[in-house]
């Protein structure tokens, strides 16, 4: 194409903005937790679209920034880019409800340095999609010139990008009527450098489709991408993971997250699934992910076997409600009550991770069902993980529109629209009961004994993810926010607070924010440690799994395998277990006690008794005498008893040398010995309490001293195996 228009240079700024939060301030964090899939895909068909030379011979940069984790200053970009014979162009990417007024904001500054500015989304294109005129926020957006886009640009951003070229942006693109085919459209990809700013540098995220055939009334998907689903290209998107595999110079991406809402519907699903189980049997490649389901997914058996054997590892299931009322009043027909249990048992059977979506807020909720059915979750279905959302209106949903047909009185500030706001009046609970309903699920379903019994139930290849997301969720109770917009290391810029709010004094806001780091380094130490004593009390141990092989060599194949397998090595160990006890006798007690809380854990998982038809047997004399010596020696008489379950591409665990097993004996600090640090914390308050008494002849130096070097040793140890995740 033959550049027509007068600038040599185009700048595009693609921004995912963040929102304020409940006192002003732009809600940022050191490192991020969950990347923007729409930035990916702006990025992608920006860089599609200069090599196609559809931008002509014009010098085209992109910059992606997303505010969750980055500082957008529009003063700032306008000055480094915006030169003679330079179009700025900047894109407001993916804007949600309760993101617009910050989007809003951003988009009014840059309009005033001379750039030109565009929002799209789901706030934009449902807000549209669902009423008979323009609403008046996206009117009043474009009068003040601002351009809105509606529905998907597969098919028109080089068209967009060309009119800016030449200063013919028009004021709205409908493209709500034009969905795409997205066969050979181009996978995301994401921009390293905003990549690296998130906690998890090898996760990505793709949309392998789009669409839902279901007709959920608070779902504002179904009316901007359709009920009709639509797929990418299995061999693009394999194309796209087995290049993200081996970027150069850095470690590749890993891990991804599927964000299609239901993948179960995706046409192209088993093609996609063969082909990541092709990559991982015949050349290594080896990715895990995470994807959306419906309920009825585990219908197919197919389906379930597949995903897990391609390396899915969690399912975010779309559940919402537990009661058949409140299904019936959300259009969710499809989910049937009496399924739940064995659907999440068959995810568990496989070794995938349940997590769930719970909205709180339907017509007949009230605080005390609303607890209820958290138990349910926790006690009765054996959720691994739950997401707690309030029930929100959100423009675009049939919700909505009702609510605005019935004369429903909205709150009428969007911020609020984030599914952790009352944004509606509920018909059975005060604002105040909603609210305290939505903070204690959280705090119910994430206590101390809850952690414990999900993580019991892990395999090798899952443990460390889910106590990691643990320590997200935790951290996000911590901000009294949703998980799901914090990060780690809550940032704030003293200026960058919404038009209202007075900017604070700079020695009022330093005050104020050594009080919040302050509050935020206490709890996030009692946090840590809270954390070290569930993974001392969980923890995986390679001695009692010796017989699988050396956990602590595990690679890519040989977790997937632990993965598929963990299910059936626990059934066989629930047929063997009692008979192993007895005959090893009271040695076994340690092993016994770990392994009876593993199997209890395990058994409700699957939804039914682990107890498997198996060959009860006998351990030999030899192995009782070896069981009597170490440790590690009843380890090896378990390798050799269970030597029919051992892993195949698990490296066998070698007997240690008499060196060794005589230091393990002597070593105090041994991770054998480890067992629970709840005497140190015993310790440690009694000794505070004895400071804050001034009564320190109560103190031992020399056991002070000990305790110290104690939990110094169980600190870096927790430490160590987390960021190795060692076993």
């Amino acid at each position: 194409m033959q550049n027509n228009s007068r600038y040599k240079k185009l700048t595009i700024i693609l921004i995912r903005p963040s929102k304020y939060d409940d006192e002003g301030y732009v809600i940022r964090h050191l490192r991020g937790t969950l990347p923007s899939n729409t930035l990916s895909c702006l990025n992608s068909l920006t860089e599609d679209a200069i090599q196609r030379g559809e931008l002509g011979d014009v010098k085209v940069r992109i910059v992606n920034l997303d505010e969750i984790v980055t500082h957008v200053n529009p003063a700032r970009l306008a000055r480094k880019y915006l030169r003679e014979n330079t179009k700025v162009v900047v894109g407001l990417v993916g804007v949600q409800t309760n993101q617009l007024p910050r989007a809003r904001d951003l988009a009014h500054e840059f309009k005033a340095y001379g750039c030109d500015v565009m929002i799209g989304g789901f706030h934009v294109s449902g807000a549209i999609a669902m009423s008979p005129s323009m609403p008046a926020e996206c009117q009043t957006l474009m009068e003040d010139g601002i351009t809105l886009v509606a529905g998907e640009v597969e098919e028109q951003w080089a068209g967009i990008l060309q009119d800016a070229l030449k200063d013919q942006l028009q004021p709205f693109y409908d493209y709500l009527n034009e969905l795409p085919d997205l066969y050979d459209k181009p996978v995301p990809k994401a921009a390293s450098k905003t990549q690296r700013k998130f906690v998890l540098h090898a996760t990505g995220t793709i949309d392998a489709g789009r669409g839902c055939p279901f007709n959920c009334s608070f779902c504002t998907i179904i009316n901007v991408q359709g009920r009709k689903m639509r797929y990418r290209s299995a061999d693009l998107i394999l194309h796209r993971i087995r290049s993200n595999y081996f970027l150069k110079r850095k470690k590749g991406i890993r891990h991804y997250f599927f964000t299609d809402d239901n993948f179960a519907r995706n046409p192209n699903w088993e093609e996609i699934f063969d082909g990541l189980i092709r990559l991982r049997d015949e050349h290594n490649i080896a990715i895990d992910f995470m994807m959306q389901v419906d309920v009825l997914a585990t219908r197919n058996a197919r389906f379930v076997e597949k995903a897990a054997r391609a390396g899915c590892v969690q399912v975010f299931i779309g559940m919402e409600a537990l009661r058949d009322d409140n299904l019936e009043a959300a259009g969710k027909k499809q989910n049937r009550i009496t399924d739940y249990k064995t659907m999440i048992a068959t995810w568990h059977e496989l070794g995938v991770v349940c997590h769930v979506g719970y909205i709180i807020g339907f017509p007949h909720d009230t605080y005390e069902r609303v607890m209820e059915d958290v138990r349910t979750l926790r006690d009765e279905l054996l959720v691994d993980q739950a997401s707690f959302f309030m029930l929100t209106p959100l423009p675009g949903s049939m919700d909505h529109k009702r609510a605005v047909e019935a004369g429903v009185p909205l709150d009428p500030d969007y911020n609020r629209f984030d599914s952790f706001h009352a944004s509606m009046p509920h018909p059975l609970m005060t604002e105040e009961e909603w609210t305290r309903a939505f903070h204690d699920a959280w705090h119910e379903f994430y206590s101390f004994d809850q952690i414990r019994k999900s993580l019991l139930r892990q395999n090798p290849h899952t443990y460390w993810a889910v106590l990691k997301n643990m320590i997200w969720y935790r951290a996000g109770m911590i901000e009294n926010a949703h998980p799901m917009i914090t990060g780690f290391v809550r940032l704030k810029d003293r200026k960058s607070r919404r038009p209202g709010f007075p900017i604070e004094r700079r020695w009022s806001f330093f005050k104020r924010r050594i009080r919040e780091h302050a509050y935020i380094i206490r709890e996030y130490i009692r946090l840590y440690f809270e954390m070290q004593e569930l993974w001392l009390l969980t923890r995986i141990r390679r001695e009692e799994y010796a017989f699988l092989g050396d956990l602590r060599r595990l690679a890519d194949k040989s977790m997937q395998e632990a993965k598929l397998n963990w299910a059936k090595v626990h059934k066989e160990l629930g047929a063997r277990f009692d008979n192993l006890k007895g005959s090893v006798g009271s040695q076994a007690g340690r092993f016994g006690l770990h392994m009876s809380e593993r199997l209890d854990a395990m058994r409700e998982a699957f939804g039914s008794s682990v107890q498997a038809a198996g060959v009860k047997i006998s351990v030999s004399a030899q192995a009782m005498q070896n069981a009597k010596n170490s440790l590690s020696a009843r380890a090896i008489a378990m390798q050799s008893e269970f030597a029919d379950l051992r892993l195949k591409y698990l490296p066998p665990m070698k007997r240690p040398t008499w060196l060794r097993r005589f230091m393990s004996r002597i070593n105090l600090f041994s991770m054998s010995r480890i067992e629970t640090r709840r005497h140190l914390t015993e310790y440690w308050r009694k000794t505070g309490e004895a400071v804050r008494k001034f009564k320190f002849w109560r103190l031992n130096p020399i056991k002070l001293s000990w305790n110290l070097a104690r939990d110094t040793k169980y600190t870096l140890s927790f430490l160590f195996a987390m960021m190795a995740e060692r076993y």
